[in-house]
């Protein structure tokens, strides 16, 4: 007699398939979707009750806005929190490992603590919302012992960095608790600084990185660390070995680069800039085989520049400018010299003459050679540089003229020529230069008429041709191609400045903000002056102005 009991060996092999299921689901990265597969069938596995019912109060701790509608639109009661937008789960636990709320605009006077039962988080970022200048909380996470990325920049948040609660992260690979802020520079150095946000403040580095040797990127930009010393620099060197982003910018910091931070040999970006630096430039910079970024602008720094750091084959920005006391010669650059496209040494007491060979980088996109020690004439070579799109150059001792190699130059945005011995007229081909938005030739001995062909530029926002010897006569109304002036300098030169005929071209300037028109042999006041809203600055000084002062004045 045959048995009617089914044959054992098909539900052996369902167990089997199944089991495949999951080896071949636990291959999956932890922060995939909650699912698993085995590339036929996909099982989802959804978020655990406990994760839901936390994001959701999370969710409740922001200000109901329209931001946070749009936010939240997938947040739903009984949904499944995996799969709600900024969500990410393990592959089979339901657990939530990624939270990703950044630029939400979500607003809130707190940071809740229910965050901190999502403790199977690797990656969380709340950068670019309004925490109102609530103080980071300064327990809890702690409890986020898996977090590899934690992002709270931009999020208006203040006083104290919780270091001791945030140095337990042992497992971080990336810190950003950087502020925003924006700086404004003028074709003449004068700057801006725009701050949004309080400063956070962090008394003890040390605190905050000494368990947290997996760390490769640091962003603690406006964050004050003031009264350091070059604690900062061995609690760098001694706990963050394979770092390769440090970006400390405005940070207070008042202490020489240590020698110390020569064991951190991963790194590729260096940003000091807008520090109290002091002491010199360590040379051991140039042995940093993966550096691309080096930024030590606006700092105390002195002595000469090794010149070795110049031709390091990687690097791709080296701002030196707005340290005064700094001092060097550029070098000559080999043809595979390197790879640099941004070179700035500005305002420092760089000296000597322009090498010929700067041809030879040919990436380069921004060249900052306004350093008033530079002497001789430009290389014409200058012309072979068809990337650049920001070109400053200023010297006392710099002779000779703007020559026809500044056609070449068909990418600038900016051409900045200033306190230099140059002469002769400004050449008529630089109207070919219409993507020029910024154009300040200033205290040079530029002479003869102003070229018509800069009314061709009609991009420009910045037009400075003060503190020259320019001739000849300018309608005010002849510039109303220029729809987008901010700023018009033409003061201190021999020109004669007159309005031109009237007509609608008076309202011509609906952006202009700064008019210097000093010694211009002007005898009324300017009728377009009456035409314009956001005017800030107006320099009518020594002119022979007569009448009564208008009503819109």
């Amino acid at each position: 007699m045959f048995s009617t009991m089914p044959h054992p060996m098909p539900l052996v092999l369902l167990l089997l398939l199944l089991q495949i299921q999951l080896v071949a689901a636990s291959s999956h990265p932890p922060w995939a979707h909650g699912t698993f597969t085995n590339h036929t069938t996909i099982l989802p596995v959804r978020c655990l009750l406990g994760q839901a019912s936390a994001l959701l109060r999370l969710k409740r701790s922001f200000t109901t806005t329209d931001e946070s509608v749009a936010a939240f639109h997938s947040w739903k009661v009984g949904t499944d929190c995996c799969r709600w937008e900024g969500i990410r789960c393990g592959a089979t636990s339901g657990h939530v490992t990624s939270l990703d709320l950044r630029d939400r605009g979500l607003e809130s006077d707190h940071l809740d603590h229910v965050l901190f039962e999502l403790n199977s988080l690797r990656y969380l970022n709340l950068g670019g919302n309004d925490f109102s200048l609530s103080e980071i909380p300064s327990t809890g996470f702690e409890q986020l012992t898996r977090l590899t990325h934690l992002n709270l920049s931009n999020s208006k948040f203040a006083g104290q960095v919780p270091a001791y609660s945030i140095g337990c992260l042992t497992n971080l690979v990336c810190l950003d608790l950087s502020s925003y802020y924006e700086i404004t520079e003028w074709y003449d150095h004068t700057h801006m600084i725009r701050v949004y946000f309080d400063q956070l403040i962090l008394p003890n580095l040390t605190a905050l990185v000494a368990n947290l040797t997996s760390l490769r990127e640091l962003h603690l930009g406006w964050v004050d660390m003031s009264g350091q010393g070059e604690k900062w620099c061995s609690a760098l060197a001694n706990y963050t070995p394979n770092l390769r982003v440090l970006s400390l910018p405005f940070c207070s910091l008042s202490s020489p680069i240590c020698g110390s931070l020569v064991g951190l040999q991963s790194l590729s970006m260096v940003d000091l800039q807008y520090n109290r630096l002091t002491g010199s430039i360590p040379v051991f910079f140039a042995n940093f085989s993966s550096l691309n970024v080096l930024q030590l602008s606006y700092n105390n720094l002195e002595g000469r520049v090794p010149p070795v750091i110049f031709q390091h084959k990687k690097l791709v920005t080296i701002d030196l400018h707005h340290n005064p006391n700094i001092l060097g010669n550029l070098p000559n650059f080999s043809t595979d010299s390197n790879q640099l496209e941004n070179l700035f040494v500005g305002d420092t007491n760089f000296s000597g003459t322009v090498p010929n060979s700067i041809s030879n980088l040919k990436h380069l996109k921004k060249l900052g050679l306004d350093a008033l020690g530079f002497t001789g004439e430009l290389p014409s070579s200058i012309g072979r540089l068809t990337s650049l799109n920001s070109l400053q150059i200023s010297g006392l001792g710099l002779v000779g003229s703007i020559s026809s190699w500044i056609t070449n130059l068909t990418s600038l945005e900016v051409l900045v020529v200033s306190c230099c011995g140059f002469n002769g007229p400004i050449p008529s081909s630089i109207g070919d230069l219409h993507k020029l938005r910024k154009l300040a030739l200033y205290k040079c001995n530029f002479s003869g008429k102003i070229p018509s062909g800069i009314l061709n530029l009609t991009l420009l926002d910045t037009l400075v041709l003060a503190s020259n010897n320019l001739v000849g006569t300018v309608q005010l109304n002849s510039l109303w191609k220029l729809q987008n002036l901010y700023d018009l300098n033409l003061s201190n030169n021999k020109l004669s400045v007159i309005e031109g005929e009237h007509n609608s071209s008076l309202i011509s300037f609906p952006n202009i903000a700064y008019l210097g028109l000093a010694s211009c042999n002007i005898n009324n006041f300017p009728n377009i002056l009456g035409h314009t809203d956001k005017i800030k600055v107006v320099d009518l000084s020594s002119n022979q102005i007569h009448g009564a002062i208008p009503q819109w004045a």
